[in-house]
């Protein structure tokens, strides 16, 4: 029972303090892979050269790929275990879970086998030069053949809300990617084949087994989950691959953009330009990470309250979401403008690299106060198990807004244009997204009256 009173918290705590505390914490995990990130560009470019660091960004694409996958079945998967939870019906939230690792399985799979096969190709497709690819094969090679491995449900285990558990699945495996990346490329010499190594081992696969462990043997869960429910079943499969969809779109989007960013560069700017997007890139990613956290801490507070119909505890906590991530976003862009050099010191040495990517740091930082909201709503159309409004906000963003967007702005302004281009994409994306949300909440609104006034 003491399981089941720590998932009844979601519906039951202020939200305020709530939200923070699920926030928080997977900020936290998420701070701890940024600072792995960050680290593993630092290795690759210092202890290597910067075309080394550019090799593993041609391959960041097939990373996105695959936490897309992960992410589709994951968030698919916890939206259906938070909102059965909220209905108090733990057999169908142990059957989506095991139904979640046939999908990912089978598809991980697939994604292994073709990678490992087609890996030369995929580098150059992907916008590798010449001095580049050789860096991105070794990579890519060891990163497809992992592939298995690349989850570790995270988001699952927080929907039964075991947030400090989620968190340490996050923590454990990072800090020993770190120390086996440090160990690998500074120590051992092994090259982006050690980055690769170190990805795999020490972060994916760590990952997956504490996940293991977790799912079937750790005791006290607000599920059991049986080898019978491994068996396919297709209602559930429809429905965690139709609500984690827009996770997919945006992963797969999201891969498709950098690939075309990538050619673009390797057109406009060659291999500097890589290597400049490359750690300008990472840097972005890791800045934006507290937004991510928020997200990730909303969502099983919404789908729990939701399956729950307490609709004022899911407008409240969309409401505060909203108003951290624009907070943070602000005080990061500043921070963004006032030292840029600093922050791209942090992981380059190279002068060149430098003076191109404070340059490139300025116009790309415009992202950090409306990045988060389109993700953010997105994000909760998914939660509350609405799969038609986030895929219009992923697929539509990336096929309507972020690629025409990029191709214009590049075509007009050259490496300039490619550099504030995802910038002015969310700033559009952002007031769809809140348009929809608007909507969305008159339409909750009216259908509460009605509830509250039936007798």
């Amino acid at each position: 029972m003491a399981r089941i009173s720590t998932v009844e918290r979601l519906g039951t705590e202020k939200i305020g303090s709530l939200l923070w505390e699920m926030s928080s914490q997977t900020t936290l995990a998420l701070l701890v892979y940024a600072i792995y990130s960050v680290t593993d560009t630092y290795f690759l470019s210092v202890g290597i050269n910067s075309r080394a660091a550019a090799g593993a960004s041609i391959i960041s694409p097939v990373l996105i790929a695959l936490g897309g996958v992960a992410t589709t079945v994951g968030a698919g998967g916890a939206s259906v275990v938070s909102r059965a939870l909220g209905e108090k019906n733990p057999e169908r939230a142990a059957k989506a879970v095991a139904n979640t690792f046939l999908i990912f399985w089978t598809t991980a799979l697939i994604i292994s086998l073709f990678g490992s096969l087609f890996i030369r190709r995929i580098v150059y497709w992907f916008g590798a030069t010449e001095s580049v690819a050789p860096y991105a094969i070794t990579y890519g090679r060891i990163i497809f053949l992992g592939a298995i491995f690349s989850t570790g449900f995270s988001t699952i285990v927080r929907a039964d809300g075991n947030i400090r558990y989620s968190t340490a699945m996050w923590i454990i495996p990072v800090l020993t990617n770190t120390f086996l990346c440090w160990l690998f490329i500074m120590v051992l010499r092994l090259g982006v084949a050690g980055a690769a190594l170190a990805t795999v081992i020490g972060g994916q696969a760590l990952s997956a087994a504490m996940s293991m462990y977790f799912f079937f043997f750790r005791k006290n869960r607000s599920y059991q989950i049986r080898l019978a429910y491994f068996r396919p079943d297709l209602a559930i499969i429809k429905e965690v691959v139709t609500v984690g969809l827009p996770s997919l779109i945006k992963g797969l989007s999201a891969s498709l953009l950098v690939v075309i960013t990538n050619n673009l560069l390797k057109i406009m700017g060659g291999d500097d330009a890589l290597s400049i997007y490359a750690i300008v890139g990472r840097l972005v990613s890791g800045l934006s990470t507290p937004q991510t956290g928020i997200v990730q801490g909303m969502q099983p507070i919404l789908g729990y309250n939701y399956g729950l119909k307490q609709f004022d505890r899911v407008r409240k906590t969309i409401l505060y979401a909203l108003g951290s991530s624009v907070a943070y976003g602000l005080l990061v862009w500043g921070v963004s403008m006032l030292v840029p050099s600093v922050l791209i010191g942090l992981l380059s040495k190279e002068p060149e690299i430098i003076a191109g990517g404070q340059h490139a740091l300025r116009w790309m930082s415009f992202v950090f106060p409306v990045g988060g909201i389109s993700v953010m709503v997105a994000a909760y159309f998914q939660a509350v198990g609405r799969a038609r409004e986030a895929l219009i906000l992923t697929l539509g963003g990336v096929l309507l807004v972020k690629l025409p967007v990029l191709l214009l702005a590049s075509g007009l302004f050259s490496l300039n244009g490619i550099w504030i281009s995802e910038a002015v994409s969310e700033l559009i994306l952002c007031v769809l997204a809140l348009r929809m949300l608007r909507w969305d909440q008159k339409k909750m609104l009216s259908v509460e009256r009605l509830t509250t006034s039936s007798p």
